[in-house]
């Protein structure tokens, strides 16, 4: 099952009252231009088919952003960046942050090895890649969260 299909299907087995619309190739290729880089294919889909209207909680107080709010690490985050994130984190997007950003996690838009991985960053958790695909990601946060945390 497609990431975006399995993350809307949780999102209302669990009540969460989420708004999504299926964005346009206006609302998201600015992100790509703004930041010089390639969304990861399911990534991509995500946005198209259930991108967040506005900010929210799910049932794991996490906020999904919508389009709008999508930043790259150095636009949102102004502590120093573990070694494993390449570049400053220039091509690394924030997607959701957990409990008014006490951490948030990233998805590397960087071309060669950490293409397309998601990165836990902030909050004095251990700051680390905790997927290897959007994909794998929602997997693990619809079936338990704190595998990702």
């Amino acid at each position: 099952m497609d990431a975006h299909i399995k993350l809307k299907n949780w999102w209302a087995q669990t009540g969460a009252d989420i708004a999504t619309w299926p964005a346009t190739p206006e609302a998201i290729d600015p992100i790509a231009r703004r930041y010089d880089l390639t969304l990861p294919q399911d990534f991509h889909r995500y946005l198209a088919a259930v991108s967040p209207t506005a900010d929210n909680w799910d049932d794991e107080m996490g906020n999904w952003w919508p389009i709008g709010r999508i930043k790259n690490i150095p636009d949102e985050y102004e502590h120093a960046l573990p070694s494993f994130i390449p570049n400053e984190g220039r091509k690394f997007l924030f997607f959701l942050d957990h409990c008014i950003w006490c951490w948030a996690w990233a998805i590397s838009c960087e071309q060669g090895a950490t293409f397309g991985k998601v990165a836990l960053i902030g909050g004095g958790q251990e700051e680390r890649f905790v997927a290897d695909t959007f994909s794998e990601f929602v997997d693990r946060y619809t079936n338990d969260w704190i595998a990702v945390s």
